[in-house]
């Protein structure tokens, strides 16, 4: 899993969330932890009692921590820098051409701001203070069973 892990979570601060995304991170997260645990389909031992056992967290959940943290390393940059810049933008005449993804990194932010309890004005104030912003991805990592 040292290995796995990382390759497999490689600049997924940057994907968007969506549920097939997530059910296939998980689904593969239980297989690698199965095949470490040498646990065969025979046995039937349920999901919950696979990460019950090893103790680890959802992968899905990880990622999410993750977006958080870049989250908060982007909203503390100057406004004027291209990646702030691009937190705030709006195509012109406010929709997405057709045929684009109906959900975009933005929105996959909004909803983590949701789940955090922080609106999206108030994000940048809190993400200035990096120790409360911490705190906060802290408490959303707690919430969803990890340590």
């Amino acid at each position: 899993m040292s290995v796995v892990i990382p390759t497999v979570t490689y600049a997924c601060e940057t994907w968007m969330k969506t549920v097939s995304i997530t059910n296939m991170l998980d689904v593969f997260h239980r297989q690698c932890l199965r095949t470490i645990l040498k646990i065969s389909w025979r046995d039937h031992i349920t999901n919950a009692e696979v990460m019950r056992r090893t103790g680890v967290a959802l992968l899905s959940d990880m990622v999410s921590d993750r977006r958080r943290r870049l989250a908060g390393h982007v909203l503390r940059l100057p406004r004027e820098r291209p990646a702030s810049v691009a937190m705030d933008w709006v195509p012109e005449g406010g929709k997405r051409k057709r045929g684009r993804p109906k959900k975009t990194w933005r929105h996959t932010f909004k909803e983590d701001l949701n789940e955090m309890g922080v609106s999206w004005h108030g994000a940048r104030r809190i993400a200035s203070d990096w120790c409360r912003w911490r705190g906060l991805v802290a408490q959303c990592s707690n919430r969803n069973g990890r340590n």
